[in-house]
């Protein structure tokens, strides 16, 4: 973690990434799987006195910080799907690697709610800006999540071409605890009290430099110029990512509290790069945030 972590010690934004960087990038992930796989396998039920923290991502260098600062981790292997548990700042967090996309989200956090009972769900990584204000290394909050492929688009007769604009969101089902049946939301808001305290940290620490608003989730990449604008202007899309709105949507069925975390790897609007090492910066931030959110649970507060 040394070079990454020399790099991102100040938060600072990086010129283009050399392939030395890279391979050492690599070499980090490599030995994160070293780790993981020597790490001790649960033989039994996950069982805590106190309701876990889950964290999400879906890549290893997106999850490798936070495993690393778990105190007594074991892994639980459930369809395939990796769980690290732990203790951290003396209190249970369980790390999921979602996997990327969305059905991959949705069933980690389906699975992680049934088998560990989360207090609360952190889903967190890296994204794509759509915005100019959305530079490398920025944090984006987010207070809503939408689902990039749940739109309907007008009709067209065969010749016409093929037009996605204008389209209307339709949104996914989940479901309503008040209403007691399933039903379509456009989007899907971060808890309240998880928002608050995101910002909190936001505002107490000027070495990030944070956005609120909305994160987009496909499985699609997009990379058009007026597309970028076309979703922000009408959705309010901040970035994109490819897991977020999926968790969202299981934890409003579940009625488990969510907030989505990103940090912006890359953005068109700016410039082809890409940096897969402000995972790093996700993490930093996510870790605080942790840490305020187990004070808050431990007052009393949550």
């Amino acid at each position: 973690m040394l070079i990454a972590a020399i790099l991102f010690a100040s938060n600072i934004f990086l010129s283009p990434i050399v392939n030395a960087e890279t391979s050492t990038y690599e070499q980090i992930t490599s030995q994160f799987e070293g780790y993981v796989s020597n790490l001790p396998t649960a033989k039994k039920a996950y069982k805590s006195r106190q309701r876990p923290i889950l964290i999400e991502g879906a890549m290893n260098v997106e999850i490798d910080k936070f495993v690393y600062a778990l105190k007594n981790p074991a892994v639980y292997k459930i369809l395939n799907y990796v769980y690290i548990a732990g203790t951290y700042k003396n209190y249970p967090v369980i790390v999921a690697r979602t996997e990327q996309g969305m059905e991959n989200s949705a069933a980690v956090t389906a699975l992680a709610i049934e088998n560990f009972n989360p207090i609360a769900v952190i889903n967190q990584g890296i994204a794509g800006g759509y915005i100019e204000d959305a530079k490398i290394n920025s944090i984006v909050i987010g207070n809503k999540f939408v689902n990039g492929s749940a739109y309907i688009t007008e009709y067209t007769p065969e010749g016409a071409g093929i037009k996605i604009t204008p389209q209307k969101m339709r949104g996914t089902f989940a479901y309503d605890n008040d209403a007691k049946n399933f039903q379509l939301y456009q989007e899907y808001l971060a808890d309240s009290t998880l928002l608050k305290i995101a910002e909190d940290v936001a505002a107490s620490n000027k070495n990030f430099v944070t956005l609120t608003g909305t994160i987009f989730s496909a499985n699609s990449w997009f990379n058009g110029m007026d597309h970028f604008k076309f979703l922000h202007e009408t959705y309010g899309s901040l970035c994109e990512e490819m897991e977020g709105s999926a968790a969202a949507q299981i934890c409003k069925s579940s009625n488990v509290p969510f907030i989505g975390i990103r940090a912006i790897s890359n953005n068109r609007v700016l410039s082809s790069e890409f940096h897969e090492e402000t995972a790093i910066t996700s993490q930093d931030f996510v870790l605080l945030v942790t840490e305020k959110l187990i004070r808050n649970i431990k007052a009393g507060k949550f």
